[in-house]
């Protein structure tokens, strides 16, 4: 445990900071500078990488840059706060943007701060330090919170000990090697997990015909099939590519998309692409004949495989009639 001095006061630190930026010089001088102070530090280079990064590491903090490659920061903060899991984790932008408008778009979407680069290392710890202040005050409510819901819980079970039939169930259970209060209180959260998950299955049966069931901006809602614009492959997962450049994770392959979206408008262009061809801007060809899609409202150009050529003109000559 290391003590780091915090403007007036010493904060102790045993946290985790994932580094998300494709700028690998300042991965190491960022990340060595963190690691000296006492934090535990990993890095990736693009957006995707840090999501699946996040997943496996789950830090306490994400530094994230803006503009990269893939996948920008509004997408990853915005994939971020649509997993439950990973939703909490307090994102802190370090980026050159000077837009005022694309950087309050950035915290809306679920920032937590934003440092302007280039920054000093002094800064950078400073904010981080803050953050884990406030993280830790965050998470010690909670657990009085906790400590305060199961207090309740054992003294009503207590109580009960007083009934004549819960003098009876005590005997049978053998209260001397029966620690029913602690057990019984994890059942609660067993059987709560359960509801929660049963409530889950329950609104995916109800999803309207033609729709996902996504979380947007920590908020759950259906997405219709017509507004997705393009899939991308992401390891074993897929991007859904939707709206002005935003994006969400579903743990399903292309090759099973492929048989569940409608094929007149959803082609194969690629092995990690799919795309549909109601949003078809315009194709380009190169000087080499290669095919490059542009769709509308999506920043990232898609280019045809030579393997998918014949078929992508096949179905764009038959979207058309």
């Amino acid at each position: 445990m290391t003590k780091v001095n915090s403007g007036a006061k010493f904060i102790n630190i045993m946290a985790k900071v994932l580094i998300i930026d494709d700028d690998e010089q300042l991965q190491q001088l960022v990340g060595g500078f963190l690691s000296r102070h006492g934090y535990e530090v990993e890095a990736a280079s693009n957006g995707s990488q840090g999501l699946i990064k996040a997943a496996t590491f789950s830090p306490d903090l994400i530094l994230c840059d803006l503009d990269m490659p893939e996948l920008d920061g509004q997408a990853v903060v915005s994939s971020l706060r649509a997993n439950e899991e990973l939703a909490e984790i307090p994102v802190l932008f370090l980026s050159a943007c000077a837009d005022r408008k694309q950087i309050r778009q950035s915290m809306n979407l679920g920032g937590d701060d934003f440092i302007t680069k280039p920054a000093e290392l002094m800064e950078i710890l400073e904010t981080i330090n803050a953050r884990m202040v406030r993280l830790g005050q965050q998470r010690r409510r909670k657990a009085k919170q906790l400590d305060q819901a199961a207090n309740v819980v054992a003294g009503i079970i207590n109580n009960l000990g007083h009934s004549e039939s819960a003098i009876k169930w005590w005997s049978e259970a053998g209260k001397s090697k029966f620690d029913a209060p602690a057990q019984i209180i994890q059942r609660v959260r067993q059987i709560i997990k359960k509801q929660k998950r049963a409530y889950k299955r329950k609104l995916q049966t109800k999803v309207p015909k033609g729709s996902l069931l996504i979380k947007d901006e920590n908020i759950r809602r259906y997405l219709k099939l017509s507004e997705v614009k393009a899939l991308m492959a992401k390891g074993e997962y897929s991007a859904l590519c939707w709206g002005q450049n935003r994006q969400v994770y579903f743990r399903k392959p292309l090759k099973q998309w492929e048989l569940e979206l409608p094929a007149k408008e959803f082609v194969r262009v690629h092995r990690e692409a799919i795309v549909n061809l109601a949003f078809l801007d315009y194709v380009k060809k190169d000087e080499c004949g290669n095919q490059h899609i542009h769709i509308h409202g999506l920043r990232r150009v898609i280019k045809v495989s030579q393997r998918a050529k014949s078929a992508f003109n096949q179905s764009l000559k038959n979207y058309n009639q």
